[in-house]
């Protein structure tokens, strides 16, 4: 066993099929240093500890986290259309990137090009979003992230990002300030779950 299978396993859980060389690659993962050591002084325990670490880092390759760390966010996602009519706006995301599970995606609207309170709209795993968000004329752009890493950079629609009417009578009420989403404030575009693990300020308190 060389060095590199000293610290990760083969992992072959479920539908997960993942070679040492891409775990290690891919991901730092969990990894015991001394597991050399072990296997000649223990081999039953070199054995449980291997299995252990594999176990971990194939949760961890599933759900998009590392538990010892960060991952790199996932690609750029490809392009963002959006649609919109009688106040009903219709987006696609296109992401051609090689994913695994426990990839999310997020989309923003924001009534300036700038999104400086944009408001986040949670897709979870899916790459389309149907919303009623009045006739108002607002800017788009969207971003995936795993959960154990930043997200990826925003893409918008239309390049400069171009304002898209929602048509029809109703507008329904003025929106109010974004309050962000888990870790991210208001101003914090762009952050999805969050780029810190715990904010800084507490929970938003709505009045």
């Amino acid at each position: 066993m060389n060095a590199t299978d000293q610290h990760c396993t083969q992992i072959n859980i479920a539908q997960i099929n993942i070679t040492q060389a891409e775990a290690c690659a891919t991901y730092a993962m969990l990894k015991i240093g001394q597991l050399a050591q072990i296997k000649s002084e223990s081999p039953y325990m070199y054995e449980a500890m291997t299995q252990v670490v594999g176990g971990v880092n194939a949760v961890g390759l599933a759900t998009g986290v590392d538990p010892s760390g960060t991952i790199d966010p996932p690609a750029t996602i490809g392009s963002l259309n959006v649609l919109a009519a009688d106040g009903i706006f219709d987006l696609a995301i296109t992401d051609n990137s090689a994913v695994r599970r426990g990839i999310f995606y997020f989309a923003e609207s924001d009534t300036t090009p700038s999104f400086s309170q944009p408001y986040v709209h949670f897709l979870g795993s899916s790459r389309n979003l149907r919303i009623a968000m009045g006739n108002q004329t607002l800017y788009w752009r969207a971003y995936s992230q795993y959960l154990g890493s930043d997200p990826s950079a925003p893409v918008t629609f239309g390049s400069p990002a171009t304002a898209v009417p929602g048509g029809g009578t109703a507008a329904g009420p003025a929106l109010q300030a974004s309050t962000g989403s888990v870790t991210a404030s208001g101003s914090e575009g762009g952050s999805g779950f969050g780029e810190v693990t715990e904010s800084s300020s507490g929970p938003v308190i709505l009045r």
